[in-house]
């Protein structure tokens, strides 16, 4: 698998590129910074197809509009976190005075649905929590997931954000991501890159209060 990982934008998301080994055709996971995601696409030869958004905060889709407007690329996100594409105050970006041009989604995803990104075959699970409407993008083939700011490496994402809530953040680490094989890696939305198996094991939501079913 192609798979290519920078942090970029005001508080150094990950913006991850991916697609098939020797391929030139690249999709792209919560791109931050247009003109950063361009300078990589033109240095590797790449052509992008797609743009997915793990969720709805600025600092994961600063550069979507910008990447729609060069490349054409189709852009996944949940539709019930769609609006933070569309409005400043959605994605809280107007909250921290950080320019944001709007754009509009081309497909809404929801629970259960898959579709192909960059020639991979890519099916989406609904993990709200952080946001109300996080998703994570699993591709199978390549036993990985891109979990945005879900899960982190030994951690978890706030959720004291308007639509985050611990109860669901939780279950949706415990019940959701937990329930992947052990030996899938994560991508999380910042910091490194982990696997189930070692969060199964040492992430502290194990031991945050109740387990949520």
């Amino acid at each position: 698998m192609l798979l290519f990982s920078c942090p970029c934008g005001p508080v150094s998301a990950n913006m991850i590129f991916f697609g098939r080994d020797g391929a030139k055709d690249v999709a792209v996971v919560d791109p931050s910074d247009a003109d950063l995601a361009l300078a990589i696409l033109k240095e590797h030869g790449w052509r992008l197809t797609d743009i997915l958004v793990t969720h709805g905060h600025f600092d994961h889709l600063l550069g979507v509009s910008g990447l729609k407007k060069s490349t054409g690329a189709t852009v996944y996100i949940s539709e019930t976190d769609a609006d933070g594409l569309r409005s400043a105050e959605a994605s809280l970006s107007e909250l921290v005075r950080i320019p944001q041009e709007p754009v509009e989604p081309d497909v809404l995803l929801h629970d259960g649905d898959t579709f192909t990104a960059a020639g991979l075959d890519i099916r989406v699970l609904e993990t709200p929590g952080h946001t109300a409407g996080g998703v994570a993008f699993v591709c199978d083939e390549e036993r990985c997931a891109f979990v945005g700011d879900t899960l982190f490496a030994g951690g978890y994402g706030r959720y004291d954000l308007p639509g985050g809530d611990f109860a669901a953040l939780s279950g949706s680490i415990r019940n959701v991501l937990f329930a992947l094989p052990d030996d899938y890696r994560l991508y999380p939305g910042h910091e490194e890159p982990t696997t189930v198996e070692t969060e199964k094991r040492s992430n502290p939501i194990n031991f945050e209060g109740l387990w949520f079913d």
